[in-house]
């Protein structure tokens, strides 16, 4: 019964910030819906391994289908530059990690929490892998929130003071 309620508080979050067009409403709602209702409620829901298998699929697939010959395609000129900022911002997840490491704040899967991509990807790596999916997933959500709340001011105020 855990499960359905936390499943429930999921939904309902997803929905909700979805219909409020936060972005990435849906995965960001559906985190923060099922740990209100969990934490709230004190359960201690189990995914039945079928169900958090099937999961991981949706999430592969969704990531996966955008991935087309047209996409591919127009991908070729971000190659490079994408290929050197990818090893850029690893090299600095993993800065920050072993900085977070040498201080005693490093979280479980402290090279997951820090490492860029994506909520959904990320989490579920870490919570297939059994180890901080939690703390790889506040770390995830604090930078997107921040990302979201600055880059738009940035843009804004760079774009005021360009010549």
């Amino acid at each position: 019964m855990d499960v359905v309620v936390a499943l429930a508080g999921a939904v309902i979050g997803g929905l909700v910030l979805k219909q409020l067009n936060v972005p990435g409403g849906l995965i960001i709602g559906a985190m923060l819906g099922a740990a209100l209702v969990t934490a709230g409620a004190n359960l201690e829901p189990d995914l039945p391994a079928p169900l958090e298998g099937a999961a991981f699929i949706g999430v592969g697939a969704a990531i996966g289908v955008l991935v087309t010959r047209d996409t591919l395609g127009a991908a070729r000129s971000a190659l490079v530059p994408g290929l050197i900022a990818a090893v850029l911002i690893i090299a600095a997840g993993l800065a920050i990690a072993f900085l977070l490491r040498s201080v005693g704040m490093a979280p479980p899967s402290e090279f997951l929490a820090t490492s860029p991509g994506g909520i959904s990807a990320i989490a579920a790596i870490a919570a297939e892998q059994k180890t901080g999916a939690v703390e790889v997933a506040v770390f995830h959500l604090i930078r997107v929130i921040l990302v979201l709340i600055s880059i738009p001011a940035l843009i804004h105020f760079l774009a005021r003071s360009s010549p």
